[in-house]
């Protein structure tokens, strides 16, 4: 059924998309954030939620004869408020930041597996066989280390290109799998 404006409803209605749209957005999160890093394909969960979000939106109130401009401009603005303010609070409180950010993790240190990063990232032997060979290694003696970013993309880090290990400190591993030089993330 068609609603009566076009531009504006009721202020109940555009109660119910704020939340909404809060809702869902939240879930998304949260739900991606249980997915894992792979499931991103180099975007962070900020920038996927809000790419689909307002993608979703925009075709709604494009397709939708039910869906007013007002109550999608109000979807708009809360999605972009949200990315702000949950960007502005993990750049702010500790404790938020963890919770919404994943870190970058160790697989393979000094050419030897890391398993358990392995099996709690989901990531195959094979996967990373795959990057070394993709960045023109042969060995996996050759590779000091190998890393998941937060995007889902791999690092692949050759012996011959470590020195101090400074890029490797935010690095989430285990304590006893540190790379030569480098140290634990903080």
């Amino acid at each position: 059924m068609r609603k009566e404006g076009m531009w504006f409803d009721t202020s109940s209605d555009m109660w119910q998309i704020f939340v909404t749209t809060i809702a869902i957005y939240v879930a998304l999160i949260l739900i991606l954030r249980v997915v894992g890093k792979r499931s991103l394909a180099k975007l962070n969960i900020f920038d996927l939620v809000v790419t689909v979000a307002l993608g979703s939106t925009l075709a709604t109130i494009m397709l939708s004869a039910d869906t007013t401009w007002s109550e999608g401009i109000v979807a708009f603005v809360t999605l972009c408020g949200l990315q702000w303010g949950l960007s502005w609070l993990s750049l702010r409180v500790t404790w938020f930041k963890a919770l919404v950010r994943s870190e970058p993790r160790l697989l393979l240190s000094d050419g030897q597996f890391l398993d358990k990063a392995m099996r709690e990232e989901r990531i195959l032997r094979q996967e990373v066989h795959a990057e070394v060979r993709s960045h023109g290694f042969g060995d996996l003696e050759d590779i000091a280390a190998v890393i998941l970013e937060t995007d889902g993309s791999f690092s692949v880090i050759p012996r011959s290109r470590v020195d101090t290990g400074s890029a490797l400190e935010t690095v989430l591993r285990e304590p006893h799998d540190p790379v030569k030089g480098a140290k634990p993330a903080r």
